[in-house]
């Protein structure tokens, strides 16, 4: 759920990106956040790597520097899961 929040909360910075397209990018990264549920030992590269593929556009439309926080926010995640 903090992943999901943080993806909102950076879509919600945006102003060059339109509502329609908002909720498309909205659609893609829930759909993205519900397979990584499924992955069984995934590390923070993987999933990034992974998101860099699939989820190009979204990274493209956030601003510079917020990828390496969702990397630390990734990481301290995955410190803190049993």
């Amino acid at each position: 759920m903090d992943i999901n929040k943080w993806f909102e909360d950076a879509l919600n910075r945006l102003s060059k990106v339109d509502r329609k397209e908002k909720m498309r990018l909205r659609r893609k990264i829930r759909d993205e956040v519900y397979f990584l549920l499924t992955w069984e030992k995934p590390t923070p590269v993987m999933i990034i790597s992974r998101w860099e593929e699939r989820m190009s556009d979204v990274f493209v439309a956030m601003p510079y520097g917020l990828k390496e926080d969702l990397l630390r926010l990734l990481g301290k995640k995955m410190e803190t899961s049993p």
